[in-house]
């Protein structure tokens, strides 16, 4: 080409030649070397006294960086201290935790063998009349309909599990509302005895959900959930396949991959539940009349 671009407008040859000889003459920018020559007329002292009034700020940055890495550090060295604490604390409440609940299961087994004791005795001092036989019938009858005795005999066994792990699904798990329908309609079929995960349901039973876990009668239940239902095997799962409950249930199995089956049992034994306060009804009192009769 036969001209320069330079700063957006064309110069020719020579004016490109000059500006040359400028840049490499005068390499440094002007305004530093004014800088430079107001600093060489000052003299030493007007230096040492600019640089003593920028340490001022550093030293103070370099105090705060160093009070942050000590807090940091003794931070630190307190959570590596306090942690092997933590781990014991956790260890003995769990430790205390299991001995407790076999200290519990332990003492279930003796009242359940206390009572299947009692039954003995009573029937058996029953059995010498007529009267008498008459009247222990109708006490296993109550017994049967409260749950206060272990039962057995055929029925139906309907299983729910939640989803394998890694689904994919929000709804894998099976929930409260879903044992209680499933209870409710097993009830509805002509069951006689209901049990989960040997939990014995009775008029007062309560299936509630307490976060992750399932409580049955106030006991944690874990999946499987394994529910069976004492009676003619044939007339319940009839009932119950065809139920609503169920079409439900195999519609969360398609949906969600939760496990859902059932199948005929020729002998299963529930458990009694577990021992009921009694509670009394009271009539209310009349109320008395305040400030005279109207």
């Amino acid at each position: 080409m036969s001209s320069a671009e330079v700063g957006g407008r064309r110069r020719r040859p020579d004016e490109s030649m000059s500006l040359l000889v400028d840049l490499s003459s005068s390499s440094l920018d002007p305004g530093y070397a004014e800088a430079a020559a107001r600093r060489a007329a000052a003299g030493p002292d007007a230096e040492s006294h600019g640089g003593a009034r920028r340490s001022g700020p550093a030293l103070a940055l370099a105090v705060g960086v160093v009070a942050a890495t000590l807090l940091i550090v003794i931070a630190a060295v307190q959570a590596h201290v306090r942690a092997p604490a933590a781990d014991r604390n956790r260890a003995a409440l769990a430790a205390t935790v299991a001995r407790q609940t076999r200290d519990v299961d332990a003492l279930a087994r003796q009242v359940a063998g206390l009572r299947a004791a009692v039954t003995h005795l009573r029937d058996s001092a029953l059995a010498g009349s007529s009267s008498g036989a008459e009247l222990s019938a109708r006490i296993q009858a109550a017994e049967l309909a409260s749950g206060e005795a272990a039962v057995s005999g055929p029925g139906l066994v309907v299983t729910l599990d939640d989803a394998p792990a890694g689904s994919g699904s929000t709804r894998n798990r099976v929930l409260d509302r879903d044992l209680q329908a499933v209870v409710n309609t097993l009830w509805a079929a002509g069951a006689e005895a209901v049990a989960i995960d040997d939990q014995r349901l009775t008029a007062s039973s309560a299936i509630r959900q307490a976060g992750d876990a399932i409580l049955v009668n106030f006991t944690p239940v874990s999946a499987p959930y394994r529910i069976q239902a004492i009676g003619d095997p044939v007339a319940i799962e009839t009932a119950f396949a065809t139920s609503r409950t169920a079409g439900q249930m195999r519609s969360y199995s398609q949906l969600y991959g939760l496990r859902f089956d059932y199948s005929r049992q020729t002998r299963l034994r529930l458990p009694a539940a577990a021992e009921e306060t009694l509670r009394y009804a009271r009539p209310v009192p009349s109320p008395t009349a305040r400030g005279g009769h109207r």
